[in-house]
Formats: C-alpha cells, structure tokens, sequence
C-alpha cells in the first residue's frame, strides 16, 4: 500500500485551495439558507487543510511565508483601519442627520471592526510593554 505524500509547494497549494473553496460553500450555503451543510464544509476544508500538512516530509510554510503573511496582515489592517476612519464617521454624523438609519448588519459590522482595531491595539501595548 502507497500513501501519498505531496512536496511543499504541493501542500501549500492543496491548503491555499481547500480553505477557499472552504471559505466560499460556508458563505454560499449560509445565504442558501442551509448554514449547517456550510459549517460542515468548512470543517472538512479545515480537517482537510491541516492534515495535508502531515503529508510531507519537509516543512510546508517557513520564514518567507512568515514574512509574506506579516506584511499582508499589516495592509489589511491599515486598508480596513484607513476605511473605517472614513465609512463609520461619515455613517455617524449621516445617522445624526437622520440621513442614515443603523440596521443589525451594519452595527454588527461597526462593532466588529472596533473590536479588532480594540484587540490589535492591546496586543500593540503588551508587546512594546514586553521588547
């Protein structure tokens, strides 16, 4: 009996496409109305992602990777953060113009996004507490 066994590069490809296609039937299937059958997906793509990292025999993702995802982190955030000091006061002062009414989505959204930016801040603290 064989069992595969797939080179790095491989890997990194089979993750990077179960975790989008992963990623997308959770979205796809909770706007369809069937939430479950998209959690379900979205754990198998993840069961999927992680196991196929034991499939090899070298590493998988080194410091390249580290770096790449460092740098992709820092412009999302700054993206997101640059956005967000524009969207959500604009949306603020046009709510209190009665331009504007808040619905659940878009609170939800604007409670999110200063939980992250609240989180990122105190890992901000705690770190240059630390160095």
């Amino acid at each position: 009996m064989t069992h595969l066994t797939l080179g790095p590069a491989g890997v990194r490809r089979l993750v990077g496409t179960v975790v989008v296609v992963g990623a997308v039937a959770l979205a796809v299937l909770t706007i369809a109305g069937r939430p479950l059958i998209g959690v379900g997906a979205y754990a198998l793509a993840m069961i999927v992602a992680a196991g196929s990292q034991l499939r090899t025999d070298a590493p998988v993702f080194d410091e390249r990777d580290e770096t790449i995802s460092d740098e992709a982190a820092g412009w999302t955030l700054t993206v997101f953060g640059l956005a967000s000091g524009v969207v959500f006061p604009a949306l603020t002062a046009a709510w209190g113009l009665d331009l504007f009414e808040w619905q659940p989505w878009s609170s939800a959204i604007a409670l999110f996004v200063a939980v992250l930016f609240l989180t990122y801040g105190a890992f901000a603290v705690v770190i240059r507490q630390r160095r």
